[in-house]
């Protein structure tokens, strides 16, 4: 998440009278406006996301003016944290003004994966992951039906980063196989599965 603050620097200003006295103008303002646009986060194709921090804007002058793009999609683009259904992944910008007309821009990446076979336990009928939930470490059942066009095998977190990688290029698949992805932090991650021809994905739990 990036973001871009436009404010005024405080200042003090002493002025002499005409009389010889001096002056002295305070001026301040409150802390600069910042604004939180989210998490980049990754998604299932179809699925809905909130957009936005808690909250998405402080500082400033309230009340705050909000303006999200691009506005396709969106549950209400002049709201502080309106929803987005996605079916591909996008880039969406909010712009916040304070009433004192002070500008402050975030943007956020949301990513869309097609997590076939996401609400099920099997992969497809001939693909399986065992335990889901899991501590890390799972197998993998059936992979030996396509050791022909198995590319690569990844581990996704939320936000779309691969935590666990391994190839399997001109390796000969028998069976099952075991995977220990080494997560540390549990949480929800996607299991991504490259075929020669598709891309097959999956929830995955670890705790």
């Amino acid at each position: 998440m990036r973001q871009i603050v436009l404010f005024l620097f405080l200042f003090t200003l002493s002025l002499n009278s005409a009389i010889g006295q001096q002056i002295q103008l305070n001026f301040s303002q409150p802390p600069a406006l910042t604004v939180e646009a989210g998490n980049d986060t990754l998604i299932c194709s179809g699925h809905s996301v909130i957009l936005g921090g808690n909250p998405t804007a402080t500082g400033g002058y309230q009340s705050y003016v909000y303006l999200w793009s691009p506005p396709e999609g969106l549950s209400d683009p002049t709201s502080s944290n309106p929803v987005v259904t996605l079916t591909a992944s996008a880039t969406y910008m909010v712009s916040v003004t304070d009433s004192q007309g002070c500008l402050a821009v975030g943007t956020v990446q949301i990513q869309v994966d097609p997590c076939l076979g996401i609400d099920g336990s099997a992969l497809n009928p001939r693909l399986t992951v065992y335990p889901n939930p899991s501590s890390g470490k799972f197998t993998l059942s059936g992979l030996d039906h396509y050791r022909q066009g198995l590319q690569s095998i990844h581990v996704l977190n939320h936000l779309g980063q691969v935590v666990f990688s391994r190839s399997f290029a001109n390796q000969p698949i028998m069976g099952e196989v075991g995977i220990d992805a080494g997560i540390a932090v549990s949480g929800v991650y996607f299991l991504r599965i490259q075929l020669s021809d598709q891309v097959i994905s999956q929830r995955l739990l670890f705790r």
